[in-house]
C-alpha cells in the first residue's frame, strides 16, 4: 500500500512539474472582475476564505467553487441547499422533501449514508461551525435567502478542518454596509395541488444598517416557512431570526458577531415507502409514521464573536468564540427522543508571510477546540407522546482538539506548493443513568485520533488558466447517534464502531477562454478504509438503523463545470458528475460484495441551466433548468435500484425599479412535465422502505421589494 501511494505521489509531482513550463496562453485583465464573476474558475484577485489562509483562487490546488447570491436565491424557494448547490460539480444534494430529517448532502460520495442532518462535510455559516465535534452538521439556523455567497471545497480537507471526509461548505451573509438603512422583503407562495389543498408560503425580511460612526454595520433577517407538502404527514413550520454585526476598531482591529435563533415548532416525518406503496400512492406516508406521529420540534440559539487583528507585513490573527443550545423533541418510529444539547468552542488562527530567502512563503497555524454536551433521554413513543418508561438515559460529552499548520510557498511566479498537517483528538464519553438489576452500567468512553495531511501544487501559466494536483488524507468519526444505536439495546457507545479514513488523489484544471467560456475539470480517486455504513436488524420492525464499518471502498470520479456565453444575454451552465464508487473489500455475512457499487449515489448526475435576459425585455429574464439522474442501488446486498429520471424547472421574472423601490416579481414551475421520480432514498432500509418520492408538477409565485442603499 505504501509503495502504491508513493508511486501515485510521484505521478502527481511529475504531472505538475511538466505543467509548469511556460505557456503562450493569452492573459486577460482581471483587476476589476464584476461581482457575478466569482465562480470556481475565477482568477485573481478573487480570494476564498474556506482555505483558511485567503489566497487568490488561482493559487489553490484544490477543487473550489463559489456560488453567488443570484444563483442561491433568485426566484428559488430557498428551502434547502440542493437549490443552491445544484450547479456545483461533485456535490449531490438529495431532497427528501422532509424537513424533519434535512437533505442528504454528499460530496464525492462522502455523507451519502446520512439518515438525518449532514455527515462527512464541514458546514460553516459566517465562519461559525454548524458541524458538531462528532461530525454531525445542523442546519436549523440557516436562512438561505440571506446568503451572499457559498464557498464549496471538495475533497480531503481534514488537514484544514478536521472531522470532514468530503469537503467544506462555507456560507456567508452580505458583508456590505449601506449608506443608511436598506430593507429587503421577499414573499413566496406555492402549491402542489390545483385545488390549493397542499400549499406553502415563505416570507423573509432583511434589514441592513450602519452602526456608529466608524463604519460598523448590522444585518438582521427574520423569516418563516409554513409548509404543507404533497405527501401526507409532511407539514412544517420553520422560523428563524439571524443577525450579523461588524465593527471596525482602532489599530487594525475588528470585531464581528453573530446571533441566531431557530424555532421549528413542527416538522412532520412522512417516512420512506416501499416500491408497492409508491406505485399505489406516492403522496402517502408510512402508516407507522402516522400512528406514532413521527417528527420533531426544535428550538436552537447560537452566537459567536470573532476578533481580528491585521499584522505588520500582511499578516492576520483571529480568535473566534462560539456556542449554541438546542432542545429537541423527536418522536420516531422506535422511540421518543428528548435531547438537550450544549455546544461551545473556540478557534485561533495566525497567518503571516515568512519569506524563504527570495521566495514568497506564508504560514498559517492555529488550533480548533469544540465541546459538545448531550443530555439524552429515550422513552417509548405512544401516539407522538413519551410514555413513562425510560429506554435510554445518559449524559454524553464529545471533546475535539485540533491543532493545524499550513504552508504556502511560491516557487516561481507560475508555480506554488501548499501543504498542511492537522492532528485531531476526539474523545467520546457516556455516563449511563439508567442502571438497575436487569440493566448494567454502560458508562464508558471512546478516543479517536488521527494525523491528517495534504500537499498540492498549483500551476498558473496565465491569468486565464490554473492546473493543479493534490494528495490528502481525511478522518471521520461516527456521530454520537451512530455510536449509541446499538442492536443489543444497551446504553453507552458501540465498542466495535471505528472512524472512517481516506486518502484522496486529485488532478484538475480551471480557466477561461476568450471571456466567453469558463470551465473546471477535476479527476479524483479516494481510497476509503472502514467506510461507515448503515444496516437494519431484520427482527427490528421499527425502521431503526444501525451502523458498522465496511472493509474498503474506492471512490473514483470526474467533475465537469462550464459556463458558456452563447450570445448577448444568453448563458448556458452545465454540470456533469461521473461517480464510480465501489467496495473493494467487504463481506456481509455470507455475501462477498467486492466490486459492487455503493448504494445511494447516481453514477451520472447532469444539470443544465439556460438563462436568458435579453436587452429588449427591459429587465425581464427567464431560466430553464434540466436535471438528470441515473438509477442507483439502494441496498448493499440486493439488486434493488431506483429508476433514472429527468426533470424540468422553469422560472420567469422581472428585475427593475419602480420609483425608489427595487422590485422583482417572479413565477416558477418545478417538475413541469409531472414526472414521477425518487427524490432521495434510505440506504439499507428495513422492510424495503427505501423510497422518498419527489413532488409532481408544482408552481409558486413571489416578489421581492427593496428600499434604501
Amino acid at each position: 500500500m505504501q509503495l502504491r501511494t508513493l508511486r501515485r505521489a510521484a505521478v502527481v509531482a511529475v504531472w505538475c512539474s511538466l505543467l509548469a513550463r511556460p505557456s503562450s496562453a493569452q492573459q486577460r485583465d482581471t483587476t476589476t472582475p464584476p461581482r457575478d464573476s466569482l465562480k470556481v474558475y475565477t482568477l485573481p484577485p478573487a480570494v476564498v476564505s474556506v482555505t483558511r489562509a485567503n489566497p487568490p483562487i488561482s493559487k489553490i490546488p484544490l477543487a473550489v467553487h463559489l456560488v453567488d447570491k443570484t444563483e442561491i436565491s433568485r426566484a428559488r424557494p430557498t428551502w434547502g441547499l440542493d437549490e443552491a448547490l445544484v450547479t456545483v460539480p461533485g456535490v449531490y444534494a438529495a431532497n427528501r422533501y422532509n424537513f424533519s430529517l434535512d437533505q442528504r448532502i454528499s460530496i464525492r460520495g462522502f455523507g451519502a449514508r446520512s439518515q438525518f442532518a449532514v455527515r462527512g462535510i464541514k458546514v460553516l455559516v459566517d465562519g461559525i461551525p454548524q458541524t458538531l465535534p462528532d461530525g454531525q452538521g445542523q442546519l436549523t439556523n440557516l436562512e438561505l435567502g440571506a446568503a451572499d455567497r457559498i464557498e464549496v471545497l471538495r475533497g480531503s480537507s481534514s488537514a484544514l478542518f478536521g472531522n470532514a471526509s468530503g469537503g467544506v461548505i462555507s456560507i456567508w451573509t452580505d458583508p456590505v454596509a449601506p449608506e443608511g438603512v436598506a430593507e429587503d422583503v421577499r414573499v413566496l407562495a406555492g402549491t402542489f395541488d390545483r385545488h390549493l389543498d397542499r400549499n406553502w408560503t415563505k416570507w423573509q425580511s432583511s434589514t441592513s444598517f450602519r452602526v456608529g460612526r466608524g463604519g460598523g454595520s448590522g444585518l438582521v433577517t427574520v423569516s418563516q416557512l409554513d409548509y404543507t407538502g404533497q405527501r401526507q404527514h409532511s407539514d412544517a413550520d420553520l422560523r428563524n431570526l439571524n443577525s450579523r454585526w461588524h465593527f471596525p476598531l482602532a489599530g487594525g482591529w475588528s470585531l464581528t458577531a453573530t446571533a441566531d435563533v431557530g424555532w421549528d415548532p413542527r416538522a412532520d416525518n412522512p417516512g420512506a415507502l416501499t416500491a408497492a406503496e409508491m406505485v399505489r400512492n406516492p403522496d402517502s406516508a408510512a402508516a407507522i409514521n402516522i400512528t406514532r406521529v413521527a417528527g420533531k420540534s426544535v428550538t436552537q440559539g447560537q452566537g459567536g464573536v470573532t476578533v481580528r487583528r491585521d499584522l505588520a507585513g500582511g499578516g492576520e490573527a483571529a480568535l473566534t468564540v462560539f456556542g449554541f443550545t438546542r432542545s429537541l423533541k423527536n418522536p420516531t418510529t422506535f422511540a421518543y427522543i428528548d435531547l438537550d444539547r450544549v455546544d461551545y468552542g473556540t478557534r485561533l488562527t495566525v497567518s503571516r508571510p515568512v519569506p524563504l530567502g527570495s521566495l514568497q512563503h506564508r504560514v498559517t497555524a492555529g488550533v480548533d477546540f469544540q465541546r459538545q454536551r448531550d443530555d439524552r433521554l429515550n422513552f417509548g413513543n405512544t401516539g407522538g407522546k413519551p410514555d413513562t418508561v425510560r429506554r435510554l438515559d445518559q449524559l454524553e460529552h464529545v471533546t475535539e482538539v485540533g491543532p493545524f499548520v499550513q504552508s504556502a510557498l511560491q516557487l516561481t511566479s507560475q508555480l506554488s506548493v501548499t501543504g498542511g498537517l492537522r492532528y485531531d483528538w476526539v474523545k467520546f464519553q457516556a455516563h449511563d443513568r439508567l442502571i438497575n438489576a436487569g440493566n448494567p452500567d454502560d458508562s464508558g468512553d471512546r478516543l479517536m485520533r488521527a494525523l491528517s495531511g495534504s500537499i498540492g501544487v498549483a500551476v498558473t501559466p496565465s491569468d486565464a488558466l490554473t492546473l493543479y494536483g493534490n494528495i490528502g488524507t481525511s478522518f471521520e468519526t461516527p456521530t454520537t447517534t451512530e455510536l449509541t444505536n446499538r442492536p443489543s439495546g444497551a446504553g453507552g457507545f458501540n465498542p466495535a464502531l471505528e472512524p472512517q479514513k481516506a486518502t484522496t488523489y486529485e488532478l484538475g484544471v480551471r480557466g477561461d477562454v476568450a471571456g466567453r467560456l469558463n470551465y473546471s475539470v477535476a479527476l479524483f480517486d479516494a481510497e476509503v478504509r472502514g467506510e461507515l455504513i448503515s444496516y437494519p436488524v431484520p427482527a427490528d420492525t421499527t425502521g431503526r438503523v444501525y451502523y458498522q464499518n465496511a472493509g474498503r471502498s474506492r471512490h473514483q470520479g470526474v467533475e465537469l463545470g462550464a459556463e458558456l456565453a452563447i450570445a448577448a444575454g444568453l448563458t448556458l451552465t452545465t454540470t456533469w458528475t461521473y461517480s464510480d464508487f465501489r467496495y473493494t473489500s467487504y463481506t456481509m455475512g455470507a455475501s462477498v460484495l467486492d466490486g459492487r457499487a455503493l448504494p445511494g449515489i447516481p453514477q451520472h448526475w447532469l444539470h443544465f441551466l439556460l438563462q436568458a435576459h435579453p436587452g429588449f425585455a427591459r429587465g425581464g429574464w427567464m431560466e430553464i433548468e434540466e436535471t438528470h439522474s441515473s438509477g442507483y442501488l439502494v441496498n448493499d446486498a440486493l439488486n434493488t435500484r431506483t429508476l433514472p429520471w429527468w426533470t424540468t424547472n422553469a422560472r420567469v421574472g422581472w428585475t427593475g425599479t419602480v420609483g425608489s423601490l427595487r422590485c422583482g416579481p417572479f413565477l416558477g414551475f418545478d417538475n413541469v412535465f409531472n414526472r414521477s421520480y425518487v427524490g432521495s432514498v434510505v440506504i439499507n432500509a428495513s422492510g424495503g422502505r427505501y423510497y422518498e418520492p419527489a413532488p409532481g408538477r408544482n408552481m409558486y409565485v413571489g416578489f421581492s421589494l427593496g428600499a434604501g442603499q
